[in-house]
Parts: C-alpha cells; sequence; structure tokens
C-alpha cells in the first residue's frame, strides 16, 4: 500500500512541474488547470499515510493541508486577475487558518517536555524584530482596508515558525531539518509575495513563489509524516 500511496507524490511532483511550466510561460489554462490539484494530492497522501496514526497532531497538519487547497485556488484567481482583490483577502484568510493549524500541530507535539524556543526564551527576540521589519518595509505599500490582514498574516506565520523550531529539541535531528526546512520554505515564499504585491515587482515573481512554497509543502507533508509514526 505504501508504494501505491508514493504515487500521488509522484503525481504532486508532476503537477507542481507542470505549474511551474505554466507560470512561466503564463499559460492561464495549465495554471488553472494544475494549480487547486497540488495540495489535492498532498492531502490525500498524507491522510492516506497516516489514516492509522490518529492524533491531534496529524489532525492539524491535514487541516492545514487543506486549507491551503482553498488558499491556492483562491490567489489563482487573484494572481491572474479573474476575480478582484476579495480573492487575494479569501486566500490570505485560507492560508492564515493554515499557518493556525500548523502552529497547533506542532503545540500539541509531546507537551510534556519543554522545547528549544522554550529553553531559550531570547530566541524570541529575532522573531519579533523580523516581524517588526517586514512589516515595516510592507507598511506604506499596503492599502489601509489591508493593514491589519497582513499584520495578522505576518504574525501566524512567524508564530508557525517560532513553533516548528520549538521541536528541535524534542525530536530527531533528520526529521527536525525536514520539517522545519519546509517552515523556512513556506516563510520565504510568503516573503516574497509580501515584497511583491505591496512593495517591490519581483522579476519572475510567481517562479519566486511557488517553487518554495512547493517544496515547503512537501517537506512539512514529509516530516510530518515521520513524525506521526512517532505520536506521543
Amino acid at each position: 500500500m505504501k508504494n501505491n500511496h508514493n504515487i500521488l507524490i509522484w503525481l504532486f511532483g508532476i503537477f507542481s512541474l507542470a505549474n511551474i511550466i505554466g507560470e512561466t510561460t503564463q499559460s492561464i489554462s495549465l495554471i488553472f488547470a494544475t494549480k487547486p490539484v497540488l495540495m489535492i494530492l498532498l492531502s490525500l497522501w498524507f491522510y492516506l499515510e497516516t489514516k492509522e496514526k490518529t492524533s491531534p497532531f496529524v489532525r492539524y497538519i491535514l487541516g492545514g493541508f487543506v486549507f491551503s487547497i482553498f488558499g491556492d485556488t483562491f490567489l489563482m484567481f487573484n494572481e491572474n486577475e479573474v476575480g478582484g482583490e476579495i480573492f487575494f483577502l479569501l486566500g490570505l484568510g485560507s492560508f492564515l487558518i493554515t499557518h493556525l493549524f500548523y502552529v497547533g500541530a506542532f503545540l500539541s507535539w509531546n507537551k510534556r517536555e519543554t522545547g528549544f524556543v522554550e529553553q531559550n526564551k531570547w530566541l524570541f527576540l529575532p522573531f519579533a524584530v523580523f516581524l517588526f521589519l517586514n512589516t515595516a518595509f510592507l507598511w506604506k505599500g499596503i492599502p489601509a482596508d489591508m493593514k491589519i490582514p497582513v499584520i495578522l498574516y505576518s504574525s501566524a506565520i512567524v508564530a508557525m515558525t517560532m513553533s516548528c523550531l520549538n521541536l528541535k529539541t524534542k525530536i530527531s535531528k533528520q526529521t527536525f531539518q525536514i520539517l522545519f526546512g519546509g517552515v523556512v520554505l513556506f516563510l520565504i515564499s510568503d516573503t516574497f509575495i509580501g515584497i511583491n504585491k505591496f512593495r517591490i515587482a519581483l522579476p519572475s515573481a510567481r517562479i519566486l513563489i511557488m517553487i518554495p512554497y512547493l517544496l515547503g509543502q512537501y517537506f512539512i507533508g514529509k516530516g510530518a509524516r515521520n513524525l506521526a509514526f512517532r505520536a506521543k
């Protein structure tokens, strides 16, 4: 059964490549045919791999994957100018929920043990500085009605990154590197989205956004799948 599940990962890779080609060639039909399918495939793979290992951690990760499907779809309409800014806000809201699900997953893991960030409280400072500087950099370009949603979203993804770092002393080095690497890639992708939309038009922006996003979600899924079999 495991090999059958891995077919879904291969399909995720194929559709990811097709989506990148669509973004590169600006083929709207190829983008629309691939982007909504990407996280459906990854979500289905993760569900099939972990359905016998149900836990709050697994449910939270799967919830994040499901809301990523909505986020991808809403942003697809906004990015391709099929819909208005309402689709950007809907996408932002969907991914906000995704990050909150991920935070819930990371915090639910082995609550009895003190985590890395909890042991080193000074680590809150660089995260707070990053949040402040990133928000300050984007601030002038953010429309007035989007300022609060953007602040909330930025806070959520920083909290998600910090809560994942907190797992460093709770899980194996290899699994942590996979999981945290995915989270950092997701953060990089979202940072590019903010810069491109509110501050500077980046060259090949869609490629810069999608490649770390897709790799990030894959590594989050892979790391979370490994942890699911060590649930506490």
